[in-house]
């Protein structure tokens, strides 16, 4: 094999690897909604209401940050069925033209989720129109606590046994 048939071989697995990632990742995002929407119904959530609770809430966020909130909305926590806006660990998210800061905590400074979590949280807001960059700051203070969690989240979590 000479060296630029050797580039061309490894160039093409590494594109069938981030392939793979990318289904990968799109299969999990679903996997989380649907358990989302199962500890939702378990839990008796009203959608109608959920979504005119959510429409106020949108509507009360600075207009630059609303649709980054929003689209924050689908990022589930790896181990619960449940948003990690609802799980009430995005402090902040700020945006400089097409550059996102996003200020976000833990439930545990040894959570083993953290780098997938920042992940997941870059990789939606890429998705969103006008933006190019993202960088996720962990922050620590004030430390998480359950009352940081929405009500639907409260509700979310005892649909799936999770008592809070």
């Amino acid at each position: 094999m000479t060296q630029s048939e050797a580039i061309r071989s490894v160039a093409a697995a590494s594109r069938r690897t981030r392939h793979d990632l990318v289904a990968l990742r799109t299969a999990e995002a679903a996997r989380r909604a649907e358990a989302v929407s199962e500890a939702r119904a378990r839990a008796g959530v009203d959608e109608a209401a959920l979504r005119r609770a959510r429409e106020a809430w949108v509507a009360s966020l600075p207009h630059d940050t609303a649709a980054l909130w929003l689209a924050l909305c689908d990022v589930s926590d790896p181990e619960l069925p449940i948003s990690l806006v609802d799980l009430g660990l995005i402090y902040d998210i700020r945006r400089v033209d097409t550059h996102v800061d996003v200020d976000c905590t833990f439930t545990a400074s040894a959570c083993p989720c953290m780098a997938f979590i920042k992940e997941d949280i870059r990789d939606r807001l890429l998705e969103e129109p006008n933006v190019s960059s993202v960088q996720v700051h962990e922050v620590w203070d004030p430390p998480w606590t359950v009352e940081r969690m929405t009500e639907e989240g409260r509700a979310v979590l005892r649909g799936a046994g999770v008592t809070v």
